[in-house]
């Protein structure tokens, strides 16, 4: 059973650290709980952090190592005032993540770890966790911590049109207004108290010189993708009149322009799936790459077969 409190995969990075601060600020926000957890494999201990040479490689040596990490994290929780639990787990660190994630309200990694106690690289769990967790997932990079650079030292191209300071962005695919992700990043950006920006990204697929899309197709699309667009923005003041919400359309990659917002953006949300076709606000499918090269936290938000189902 879904419970309110917070998940966080404890592996004793630095980008561990930066997940575990994010997630502090977030429990606090939501007023939740947080439950810190490690996790282990005796057979991979030989490819983390260890030095073998001073520490038998038995299951006893490896738990207390990892339950010292976790027992530092919980300190830190409880520090500032929050509730929390710490656990140690015997076990592949993604497998023993997504089970945990059905007991969770939100689950919190970073995007690259050093193998550590886990006995898996911590990235691989950023990439696996998000795929198959059972709540929304968000990824944290090392870069969270340590600043970003101005997004015009950042960034490839011409960002003037993308400074997303002080904003919470999410992508939106074909699902526009019944994608779950919108409804995540409304109801963060409302409980933050900042505004948010809504993302669609044209992606039109140029088969050879033989075929290009006309000028009057162009403008269909277009025109398409601002109706769904606009469709989502009132469905937000409809829900939370006091929010400030606006929404952009770009054409390109969806996955270098999320990307190249994150250079701004206070957090990104986007979807575990997406849709493609013709148009291609196409989102989902570029979801890898950004938790790969996001500047800022990237939520991921699990869209089910129901909710795509409603796309025709």
């Amino acid at each position: 059973m879904t419970e309110n409190v917070v998940l966080v995969g404890i592996d004793g990075s630095d980008t561990g650290q930066c997940a575990l601060e994010w997630a502090i600020r977030e429990a606090k926000s939501l007023g939740w709980p947080m439950r810190l957890v490690g996790a282990y494999s005796v057979p991979n201990v030989a490819t983390t952090g260890i030095d073998v040479s001073y520490v038998p490689m038995d299951d006893e040596s490896i738990r207390d190592g990892v339950r010292a990490v976790v027992d530092d994290a919980l300190a830190k929780a409880r520090s500032e005032g929050l509730e929390a639990e710490g656990l140690v787990e015997v076990g592949d660190a993604a497998g023993v993540l997504v089970e945990e994630s059905k007991q969770s309200g939100l689950a919190v990694v970073g995007s690259r770890g050093k193998g550590g106690f886990a006995g898996r690289f911590l990235g691989t769990v950023s990439s696996a966790l998000p795929a198959h967790s059972e709540c929304p997932t968000v990824i944290v990079p090392i870069c969270w911590a340590e600043g970003r650079q101005p997004a015009a030292e950042t960034a490839e191209g011409d960002d003037e049109d993308m400074d997303f300071t002080g904003r919470i962005v999410t992508g939106i695919d074909a699902l526009g207004k019944t994608n779950p992700a919108l409804w995540a990043a409304a109801e963060s950006a409302v409980r933050k108290n900042k505004p948010l920006s809504i993302v669609g990204v044209m992606s039109l697929m140029v088969v050879g010189p033989e075929w290009l899309p006309a000028g009057i197709d162009m403008e269909r699309y277009q025109e398409e993708a601002k109706a769904s667009l606009g469709a989502c923005v009132d469905a937000l003041n409809e829900k939370y009149p006091s929010l400030d919400v606006e929404w952009e359309l770009f054409e390109g990659s969806p996955a270098e322009m999320l990307i190249r917002a994150s250079h701004t953006a206070d957090q990104l949300v986007v979807g575990s799936r997406g849709r493609g076709g013709f148009a291609g606000l196409l989102l989902g499918s570029t979801s890898q790459a950004v938790l790969h090269h996001a500047k800022c936290p990237v939520m991921v938000v699990r869209v089910n077969k129901k909710d795509r189902s409603t796309v025709k």
